[in-house]
């Protein structure tokens, strides 16, 4: 049984809340069987979507993110800094950007033609963040826009060209 009251959400599928106590109990998220509770798998495919979340028009940098970059590009800091960061939206650091033919602007280390990121082991914290939970709003807008549609290929689109 993976709950303690197992046939209320195994009968559902659905896992439980945080706050379902009977599950989890009250002492340090664990359930009444003194487990750590279950975190349930990613409920998005980012292999699959065009990079909605990489197309916002600030993709805000810490220090520790340009830091990151020139590493990785063996760069100074300044060097990266200059190369792939701008003053903008009141950020010190922001990812500059490129024309995308999807989005109209997407960040400047997207590949658009493989639609995917080139720099995924040295990307900034805000990405390695993202959706923050087992579900991406994005994922599900596709998914949905693509069954409704009747296209497995559908993307629904949006420019942020600014």
């Amino acid at each position: 049984m993976l709950f303690p009251h197992g046939a209320l959400h195994e009968s559902s599928g659905s896992p439980p809340s945080i706050a379902c106590k009977a599950c989890y109990g009250l002492k340090g998220g664990r359930n009444t069987a003194g487990e750590a509770p279950r975190v349930s798998p990613p409920q998005y495919k980012c292999q699959k979507c065009p990079g909605y979340c990489c197309s916002y028009p600030l993709i805000p940098l810490d220090k520790r993110d340009v830091e990151r970059l020139a590493r990785h590009h063996q760069l100074s800091f300044e060097d990266a800094k200059r190369a792939f960061t701008k003053e903008e939206h009141g950020r010190k650091y922001a990812m500059r950007r490129k024309r995308d033919d999807v989005f109209g602007k997407i960040c400047r280390f997207f590949d658009t033609t493989k639609r995917c990121c080139t720099i995924y082991e040295a990307r900034p914290a805000v990405c390695r963040s993202f959706p923050g939970g087992g579900r991406c709003g994005y994922y599900d807008f596709l998914s949905f826009e693509r069954r409704a549609q009747e296209d497995p290929e559908f993307v629904a689109l949006t420019n942020h060209a600014d």
